[in-house]
């Protein structure tokens, strides 16, 4: 008998083992599929919104301090920083700028110089000019997320090619 019950120990042993990392392994799988989820809805919120302002938008930039229309940064098809300034200054409240955008998340958006390739032909970062967070923020060291999604669009003004980057977190 002494034998059959330390076999039935040793089994309750390797059961509760095998529940504890069954347990693991499920709540894992569902914290990845929901990160999973988070960046996905990022991802469409900032494409969204990328698309937005690639746009002309609806109504004027006079219109957009009260909170009417869709903000866009083109005009006739070019990138008018004109309007990238209305927006800077007119919604100056980040909230407002959030509402006008149709996001409850964090959000940034800049216009930067593009690089310039150096002697070995690496890419240097190019000199952030404009951005809705002031000109020397950064996302490597402002932006303290697990949850971000990055999009940037090349525009065209003044014989120059700029990034327009958007930025979206939780």
């Amino acid at each position: 008998m002494k034998r059959g019950q330390f076999w039935y120990g040793d089994f309750l042993v390797a059961v509760i083992i095998l529940m504890i990392i069954g347990t693991l392994f499920v709540s894992s799988i569902m914290d990845i599929t929901s990160r999973n989820e988070i960046i996905k809805d990022l991802i469409l919120e900032a494409s969204d919104i990328s698309s937005t302002l690639m746009s002309e938008g609806y109504m004027t930039e006079n219109e957009w301090q009260d909170g009417i229309g869709t903000i866009g940064f083109f005009t006739n098809g070019r990138f008018d920083i004109t309007k990238f300034n209305t927006f800077l200054n007119r919604l100056q409240e980040y909230d407002d700028q959030k509402y006008m955008l149709g996001t409850t998340n964090n959000l940034w958006i800049y216009l930067q110089k593009r690089g310039v390739r150096g002697v070995d032909g690496e890419l240097i970062k190019g000199e952030i000019l404009l951005s809705n967070r002031g000109n020397s923020f950064s996302i490597e060291e402002d932006i303290n997320a697990n949850n971000l999604v990055h999009i940037k669009r090349f525009v065209f003004h003044n014989g120059d090619i700029y990034i327009l980057g958007v930025v979206v977190w939780r």
